[in-house]
Order: structure tokens, then C-alpha cells, then sequence
């Protein structure tokens, strides 16, 4: 018990401390958390083989994104939801939502995502990485690769795009 009120008491410290923290005029030029909406354009190369054969191919497609995003210490976690609507392809358009947890390094901030994706043939793991610009308190630039595959229907499906985008954020 004793050892659990150390651990308590250092928390709290730890989180009073966080809590008082100022951030400097860069850092909230930087700061990539909050409510964001934006609208992206990509490739998508896509093949499916097996019972449907597909051979690989291109699409270049419009996409949408909304999500939030939170400082946690030196990281940021987040929540996307997205909608990409490559036709051409060999699962159709689909969207989905994603976690994501980025590194922010001054206007930068890499990050990864995972989450899952949905439409035809059904839903699947979505991953990806990319990296985000911040140009200004509202307006950042991000480029990203993100992949799928499902096996449905005696069907591999596989999907990886490559996508440009830009986010407005609300805060």
C-alpha cells in the first residue's frame, strides 16, 4: 500500500507539472492536436487474384479526412476518419477510421497509423505512414502511404495509395 501511494503522489506531481507548462510561441505554431478536416488526391495501385483476377493497377482518386488530435507528452494521438473514393479499383471506394500517433520535430511531425477499412469486399486492417507539414496555426500539407488487403470470396485483395492532402484545423 505504501508503495502505491509513492507511485500516486508522483503522478500527481507529474501531472501538475505537465498541467503548468507554457508553451513557447513555436510550440503552439507547431502544435498538431485538436479538430481538423481536409481533402486529399492520390494513387491507388490495386490488384486482386484468385477466384476474380484483377492484375495490378492504377487510380488516381479524390479522398476526405476528419479527425482529432491530443498532445500526449512528447507525442501526439489521434483519430481519423477517412473516405477515399478510388472507383477504379479493385475494392471500390471505401473509407474507414484510423489511429494515429505521430512524432512532432518543429513543423514536422511523422506518424503511423492503423485502424480498419470498409466497403467492398468487407472490412480490413488499414496501416499506413506519412508526414505532416504545418504551415501556419490552421493550415498544414501531409503526404502518406497507407495499405490494405483482404482475403474474401477465395479473393486476395490488396490496395496501397500514395496521397497528397492538406488539413484545416479548427483550433
Amino acid at each position: 500500500m505504501r508503495t502505491f501511494k509513492k507511485l500516486l503522489m508522483c503522478a500527481t506531481l507529474a501531472i501538475s507539472a505537465v498541467a503548468h507548462a507554457q508553451p513557447t510561441q513555436q510550440q503552439l505554431i507547431d502544435d498538431f492536436s485538436g479538430p481538423y478536416i481536409g481533402a486529399k488526391v492520390g494513387v491507388n495501385i490495386s490488384s486482386a487474384s484468385g477466384a476474380v483476377n484483377k492484375p495490378t493497377h492504377t487510380t488516381l482518386f479524390p479522398g476526405f479526412v476528419a479527425g482529432y488530435g491530443f498532445n500526449a507528452g512528447p507525442v501526439v494521438l489521434g483519430a481519423e476518419l477517412f473516405m477515399d473514393m478510388h472507383n477504379g479499383s479493385s475494392t471500390a471506394k471505401d473509407g474507414g477510421v484510423d489511429a494515429k500517433i505521430g512524432y512532432p520535430i518543429g513543423p514536422f511531425m511523422p506518424y503511423a497509423r492503423l485502424g480498419a477499412t470498409g466497403d467492398w469486399p468487407g472490412w480490413t486492417f488499414h496501416y499506413g505512414l506519412g508526414v505532416e507539414y504545418k504551415l501556419t496555426t490552421k493550415f498544414s500539407v501531409f503526404s502518406e502511404w497507407t495499405r490494405d488487403s483482404a482475403n474474401a470470396y477465395n479473393t486476395r485483395w490488396t490496395n496501397n495509395s500514395i496521397t497528397v492532402g492538406a488539413n484545416y484545423r479548427f483550433k
